[in-house]
């Protein structure tokens, strides 16, 4: 199924943005019915195209046994397409994907390209991370070295405040490696009154990716074949192409979820006649916002809410604001155009609305970009190629530098987008070239000098070639700063790369020197990969295998590039050091819940609220066989019982719940700290369980016997916090210290203790603290010594 392309402007932005694409990993048959479309249209005259995607497609599966996994593609086209994975065995299975698309921004930056990354190549690998959401374990591909369902909301301490417009294009300029951030108001400021702006800012992420390096990633069959067809001699024009349709950075990690960003101007002549200072104006308009988002309340900064309504000039009750809101569903973003004041409750539930859509329509955000010519491999003097295309991504960016602008007046800050040239004016000024009013705190007529262009790269002089700009563009006058920086650069006649390249690939320089003996790509391993991979390697040259997690190598480790040009490897496996997710009956709950478990790891069994197991197996743990032991087979859940009420008051034990008439058992998980015992359950070995844990256990009709502190291991006692102190210990200066025993309350639950010959009662406080002082103690009954 392809997605449609957009188009680019800003060089920065020229990036690959990643989707998820659901594609079964056996075959597949589709279906007839066509079903709504989506047309996706390029706006950009040098770039005509049209493209189809097709939306709500479902694909049955052929196979029973058919695994659908969903994958992370990078692509070029802004959007997320996620669905619902339903995955059984001797069952058909069927997926159908959702039919909300979120729209194509109508900015020119930050446009996507065609795809680079064949995402449907998994390596011979098999790695899979679980959605906790959906309860379903994705296939990871081959380019995807980590990707973490996590979600994460940042609401309260990203919001940012400007002085001016100009300080806030002064700040996007600077945080921008060219041209400008798609996720930026620079187009929307107002430009013909003083405002101080506030930018808003909250953001919504569900999951973190990160690609591999770029010598790992196997590239789309169409990019490789562009690579292919690229001309040794450079040749601009056909390295533009490249660019054009490929863009000029692709996206090495990022966040799949939303982002939302709203502009409020502050007319500065309301705003002058209050006294706040920096310090009262933040907290102040923290108020401001929780009253306009969440809760009405009185507060006392009438003045700036007075502020930022004049600056709209519109009714007192509705307040129009400009909104970036990127992901979420796009029919929910006009509700986030207009606040009123009046119903805070209002404006709260229309972001909640957007924010709860994102799930549904993520979008990538926090991207990080790399450059292309990194992915030039695998093909014919791909070395040259290389530096080729890293030389026309330099030329290509150049082309959009404000420096082809003509300058603004009033010393106003040129800004290239596409095509089209703009102004950002200084604070007091005005107009599409800043050409009304002065400049605060300047003299009038002062112009600040600003380079010209950088010319072409001059002829050899001295082994060096040179290129220059002048400081004309403006020219500094009337006491202006002069520019800063070097106005002539120069770099040797001869790369050292270049150089380095004609003893290597002397084919692609048409020389006469008879090329080295090369070996292809090494052997691919099953689950593993190769550690420090070569555009090429010669004869003699080794590699070594590694395993990915969860599996280790058997065998050799080296394969060696021989003298035939062949690679010689000896037996080598990377087997698997993990079990797999554990056989569970319905309802019972594992818990962690991982995709693979190393060997010693244990899983504890439960069942969902008012359920209790039935069975002796509360634990397994992963054996050296990989296998899980012992075995969860007979392990089910079924309703929990309750206790009988005591005939006289009700009173519960540490280890009971109250409720509206008795006492019902408490599940393990429910209990607070209390003081640690080793016990067994069933025929499993001994491991510890607090006095509350064992006493649920016995509550919910399980049979434990307690053993002796020898038989188990005691992990050393670490303060994280207070509740993590024992009973016996008291939190004093950030540690547990021992407590004295009587010092311990009367009302501490019972325990019975051997003690010489006899046993005594005494309270699990006092058992702690002779515990922590040292005292070897015996525990037989978590209740008082029968009298």
């Amino acid at each position: 199924m392809e997605s449609g392309l957009s188009v680019m402007a800003a060089p920065v932005q020229r990036c690959i943005l990643a989707m998820w694409r659901c594609t079964p990993s056996l075959g597949v048959r589709h279906v007839q019915e066509k079903p709504p479309k989506l047309s996706l249209v390029s706006h950009r005259k040098d770039v005509p195209w049209k493209q189809v995607a097709w939306i709500g497609s479902a694909v049955p599966l052929v196979s029973a046994s058919a695994t659908l996994w969903c994958v992370m593609e990078t692509r070029t086209v802004r959007m997320v397409w996620m669905r619902e994975a339903v995955m059984k065995t001797g069952a058909s299975t069927h997926v159908t994907l959702k039919k909300h698309l979120p729209t194509l921004t109508s900015q020119a930056e930050g446009e996507l390209r065609a795809g680079v990354i064949n995402t449907l190549s998994f390596g011979g690998q098999c790695r899979k991370v679980f959605s906790g959401d959906h309860q379903v374990y994705y296939r990871l591909p081959r380019n995807i070295l980590r990707y973490n369902f996590e979600v994460t909301v940042n609401n309260d301490e990203s919001d940012e405040s400007y002085e001016s417009s100009w300080s806030y294009i002064q700040h996007i300029q600077a945080n921008a490696l060219v041209g400008h951030d798609r996720r930026t108001f620079h187009k929307e400021i107002t430009e013909s009154k003083a405002y101080r702006l506030i930018i808003l800012k909250n953001k919504v992420v569900l999951a973190q990716f990160q690609n591999s390096a770029p010598q790992y990633l196997t590239l789309a069959e169409a990019f490789w074949k562009a690579l292919s067809s690229l001309p040794l001699t450079y040749d601009y024009f056909a390295y533009r192409t490249l660019l054009q349709r490929y863009g000029t950075h692709y996206l090495s990690e990022g966040s799949l979820g939303g982002e939302y960003q709203a502009l409020l101007e502050l007319d500065r002549q309301a705003l002058a006649s209050t006294s706040t200072t920096d310090i009262e104006y933040q907290r102040c308009w923290r108020k401001v916002k929780r009253r306009w988002f969440r809760k009405k309340v009185k507060i006392i900064c009438e003045k700036l809410t007075k502020a930022l309504s004049s600056s709209s000039g519109h009714n007192i009750h509705k307040m129009p604001i400009k909104v970036n809101a990127f992901g979420g569903d796009p029919g929910l973003k006009a509700a986030l155009l207009v606040l009123d004041l009046d119903n805070p409750e209002a404006n709260g539930e229309a972001y909640d609305n957007w924010a709860s859509s994102v799930k549904d329509f993520p979008q990538v955000v926090d991207q990080k970009l790399r450059p292309l010519h990194e992915l030039v491999k695998e093909v014919q003097c791909a070395g040259l190629k290389k530096l080729n295309l890293k030389r026309a991504i330099e030329e290509y960016m150049a082309e959009e530098h404000p420096c082809h602008c003509r300058p603004c007046q009033n010393n106003g800050q040129p800004l290239l987008t596409g095509s089209v040239c703009r102004c950002a004016c200084r604070p007091g000024t005005s107009g599409p070239a800043c050409e009304r009013g002065h400049v605060i705190g300047e003299q009038p007529g002062v112009i600040h000098g600003s380079w010209s262009c950088w010319s072409s790269w001059g002829s050899r002089s001295g082994g060096q070639r040179s290129r220059s700009r002048s400081c004309n563009n403006p020219a500094p006058s009337r006491g202006g700063q002069h520019c800063i920086g070097l106005q002539v650069e120069q770099k040797p006649c001869e790369d050292p790369e270049i150089e380095h390249l004609k003893m290597m690939e002397p084919q692609c320089f048409s020389l006469s020197v008879t090329p080295p003996k090369t070996c292809g790509p090494p052997p691919n391993l099953r689950n593993g990969f190769i550690q420090n991979p070569k555009d090429f390697y010669l004869v003699g040259n080794t590699v070594e295998y590694s395993c990915i997690d969860g599996y280790h190598l058997r065998g050799g480790s080296v394969a060696r590039c021989a003298e035939n040009q062949k690679w010689v490897t000896g037996a080598m496996v990377c087997q698997s050091s993990t079990c797999g997710i554990p056989p569970l009956n319905r309802e019972v709950i594992a818990t962690p819940t991982k995709a693979a478990h190393e060997i010693g790891d244990r899983v504890t069994l439960s069942c969902p609220a008012g359920s209790v197991l039935d069975g002796d197996v509360s634990e397994i743990m992963c054996s050296p066989s990989l296998q899980w032991s012992p075995s969860s087979s007979g392990t089910r859940c079924h309703a929990a019982p309750t206790v009988r009420s005591p005939p006289a008051g009700l009173k519960c034990k540490p280890w009971e719940n109250v409720g509206k008439n008795e006492c019902v058992c408490k599940m393990p998980a429910q209990c607070s700290t209390s003081l640690k015992l080793c016990a067994r359950l069933g025929s499993s070995g001994p491991r510890l369980l607090s006095v509350c844990q064992l006493g649920a256990l016995q509550c919910l009709g399980r049979g434990f016997q307690l053993a002796s502190d020898s038989d188990c291991n005691w992990p050393k006692d670490e303060y994280t916090t207070c509740e993590d102190c024992q009973p016996g210990t008291i939190c004093q200066a950030g540690k547990c210290e021992c407590q004295t025993a009587s010092d311990c309350p009367e009302d501490s639950a019972p325990l019975c203790v051997s003690s010489g010959d006899g046993s005594e009662t005494m309270t699990e406080c006092q058992a702690g603290a002779k515990r922590c002082a040292g005292e070897q103690l015996n525990v037989i009954s978590i209740e008082a010594c029968p009298q």
